[in-house]
């Protein structure tokens, strides 16, 4: 029986192994902001459509060129004249003059068969329209660019903010075992008659406070992991490893980066060039158009139904064509929607000014910004550890019964209160990096 129950147990081991395998292979761990970028680059689902699009703009452009290479059918048609028309005819044609003679002219059956081969010689409009599309392959290549310059953004926000998370949680790891000594102290003193119970019941609201901070912060930092998972295009049950720590003394002594170009305002460009090939293209369709046609055929006429393939049964039948169209009247329709091109065109150039006009203002702000949160995090910082040198201090003190709880309770909302600062001031600092990251 034990034999039994080994062997059972072996063989779970065996099947288990392969799982535990697989899970520590979903496992993504990436050591730095330029290898999770690199990542999300690559394998973010959205770039896979980006792609795709391009691809197809491609070959709507392959497909607007039809028009320079010659057009050939072949076709089959087949008529019955159920009712042939009726034509007066001169008597005097077959010698009766002076009379009028009813004549029906044709075969009760018509068939024809060949090849139609027609050549566009001048169309502006078919040119314009190949240059549209070849325009829209450069507009999907810029719309590319501007989410990967969105999607670096992203990437680097939520990359910091689960560094800053994961940060808070040391450092809350820290308050705890200090506020937990506090609470185990004061309700020892409580015991001993030095204190009241509303000391430990202040004490314990401390306490709690920094039980709802971890998890706050671990919220984050697990918000942060997933979304950080989408971006990257990573199977919901996979994990994330992130293995790089916040150097926060690197990060104060960074000056502050220029920045680099907005490829947004590239997408507003291109489209008013695009407006333009469009008002062009409907200025075109008030051109003439010249096209060749040639056909090379045969014809069949019978009187009785049926389908002869002997010897002189068919006789030949081909033409070649010259065809010009020049509109001369289109009820305005032309000129209206040629006026309507003209407005897309003037309200593309005014959407691409006011957004290069607002990119320019906000990249000023944002180098400004840069500069503010950097001093911010850096006094902060300061600030943070001065009241943690305090708090140490006024711990000791409070051992020793130089101040009272209330004393050293204030101390203790002072240092938490030092450690949210220092920690928002991280998270805009590091928030205000991720856009100039994006625009390098």
């Amino acid at each position: 029986m034990k034999l039994v129950k080994l062997f059972c147990i072996s063989l779970a081991a065996c099947f288990a192994l392969p799982a535990v395998a697989q899970r520590q292979a979903d496992t993504i761990k990436v050591g730095s902001l330029a290898e999770v970028i690199s990542r999300a680059v690559q394998q973010n689902p959205t770039q896979a459509v980006y792609l795709e699009q391009i691809k197809q703009a491609r070959y709507n452009y392959k497909s607007s060129k039809g028009f320079i290479y010659p057009n050939a059918s072949a076709g089959f048609t087949g008529t019955d004249n159920l009712s042939l028309a009726i034509t007066p005819v001169p008597g005097e044609l077959i010698g009766k003059p002076n009379t009028t003679l009813d004549v029906q002219f044709g075969k009760h059956y018509v068939y024809n068969t060949g090849v139609t081969v027609s050549q566009s010689i001048f169309n502006w409009t078919s040119v314009m329209q190949a240059k549209i599309a070849n325009n829209n392959i450069r507009l999907t290549m810029l719309q590319q660019d501007a989410y990967v310059q969105s999607l670096k953004e992203q990437v680097a926000r939520y990359y910091f903010t689960a560094l800053i998370a994961k940060s808070a949680l040391e450092i809350i790891a820290k308050d705890e075992l200090l506020g937990d000594s506090v609470v185990t102290l004061t309700k020892q003193r409580l015991e001993a008659g030095s204190t009241d119970l509303i000391s430990v019941n202040q004490s314990m609201i401390n306490f709690n406070s920094i039980i709802q901070n971890k998890g706050q912060s671990q919220q984050l930092y697990d918000q942060s992991i997933e979304n950080l998972k989408i971006l990257l295009g990573a199977s919901p049950a996979s994990g994330l490893d992130l293995s790089e720590r916040l150097n926060l003394d690197s990060l104060t002594g960074v000056y502050v980066p220029q920045i680099g170009a907005d490829r947004s305002l590239d997408v507003y460009r291109q489209e008013v060039t695009l407006a333009d090939y469009q008002a062009r293209s409907q200025r075109s369709a008030a051109y003439p158009t010249i096209a060749a046609t040639a056909y090379f055929g045969d014809q069949q006429y019978r009187d009785n139904f049926g389908l002869s393939f002997g010897n002189h049964a068919w006789s030949e039948y081909n033409y070649i064509g010259l065809s010009i169209n020049i509109p001369i009247f289109t009820g305005f329709s032309n000129a209206n929607k040629y006026k309507s091109s003209l407005a897309q065109k003037n309200i593309a150039e005014l959407q691409y000014s006011s957004a290069a006009q607002q990119s320019g203002i906000n990249d000023r702000l944002l180098v400004k910004n840069y500069a503010d949160y950097l001093l911010m995090v850096k006094a902060s910082e300061a600030s943070f550890k001065l009241y943690g040198d305090n708090l140490k201090l006024d711990q000791q003190k409070y051992k020793e019964g130089i101040i009272s709880l209330d004393a050293y309770q204030k101390a203790f909302q002072d240092y938490l209160t030092a450690e949210n600062t220092y920690l928002n001031n991280q998270s805009l600092l590091l928030s205000t990096k991720s856009t100039i990251i994006s625009r390098q």
